[in-house]
């Protein structure tokens, strides 16, 4: 039985229901995050800060903190005066607050953080596996993290050696074994793992690859599509703005309105909603009008908003 909870809006006030769409945890909360490893941020009105479990209990409180971020690999990303640290499941610092950012926590809970400027890449508790020689330092996606240094960016692995030598102006993270870059900062395409173009660098904009397919446009103003793995582009132009595809569905923008379309690009939902995210553990949520609500991948409620 899948006992994930799903974040709820209503009235204001912020709690959590099961996939059923029934409130598990009431809508009591300032402020809320999805749960993450068990563990949901939350912010009463009364202004107390921490985490909460999926029995409404708060295990971490962290009032003082002024940014308290996901659990993902068995951390999460904290700050407070101004320094970014870690924080485990029990609440105990694994790295104290003293890097000047944090980027992500890596799968293998080491993390890319920034030391008087320069970036580099830090084991779970603060031990660093890579100095802070960058002026930029990605997460790492596929076994390898981009770089910055003096404008251009390049690839590297968890032990420091280039892989793809820094020569482009723009570059994303590795999905699906390909990188979107561009040589100019105005023309993008994709890269394989050699840094080889196997998509050219012909488009305007693109999105990173999820479940196979990528958002795309040609031109500044133009609308948006979705293109494969082999460079076909197999949804046509015709989106305002496009997400990635979770779970066979993908929210785009049309008319000024939010439906979602499957991987063939038919609607299953058609500019019905104000805003539309992406499926997240079988459900996508929308904002219709102010009123939050989620639906299945076969586009029935599963919480509708009252004034649909």
């Amino acid at each position: 039985m899948d006992h994930h909870l799903y974040e709820m809006k209503e009235e204001e006030k912020y709690g959590f229901i099961n996939k059923q769409g029934q409130w598990v945890i009431p809508p009591m909360y300032k402020r809320t995050s999805n749960f993450s490893e068990g563990l949901a941020c939350v912010k009463t009105f009364d202004n107390k800060r921490g985490y909460i479990n999926i029995h409404n209990e708060m295990v971490i409180e962290l009032c003082s903190a002024e940014y308290l971020g996901d659990f993902s690999h068995g951390l999460a990303i904290i700050s407070l005066n101004g320094k970014y640290g870690c924080i485990n499941k029990n609440g105990q610092f694994a790295a104290a607050p003293r890097f000047d950012s944090i980027y992500a926590i890596n799968s293998s809970s080491s993390y890319s953080a920034e030391v008087s400027g320069k970036w580099g890449l830090f084991d779970r508790n603060a031990k660093e596996i890579i100095k802070p020689i960058y002026d930029s330092l990605g997460t790492f996606s596929e076994g390898l993290a981009f770089f910055e240094n003096s404008g251009k960016c390049g690839f590297i692995d968890e032990h420091g050696d280039v892989v793809i030598k820094s020569i482009f102006l723009d570059v994303s993270s590795f999905s699906g074994g390909l990188a979107s870059v561009s040589l100019d900062g105005e023309n993008y395409g994709f890269i394989n793992k050699l840094g080889e173009f196997v998509i050219p660098p012909k488009y305007y904009q693109l999105k990173d690859f999820s479940e196979g397919l990528a958002g795309f446009r040609t031109k500044t103003g133009g609308k948006w599509g979705y293109l494969n793995t082999s460079g076909e582009e197999v949804i046509k132009t015709k989106f305002q703005s496009v997400w990635a595809f979770k779970e066979g569905l993908a929210p785009v923008e049309s008319k000024e309105r939010y439906g979602y379309i499957d991987r063939k690009g038919k609607f299953i939902w058609k500019n019905a909603f104000l805003v539309a995210h992406e499926f997240y553990y079988g459900l996508g949520r929308i904002n219709f009008d102010g009123e939050w609500g989620y639906i299945n991948p076969q586009g029935e409620w599963i919480y509708k908003p009252k004034g649909f």
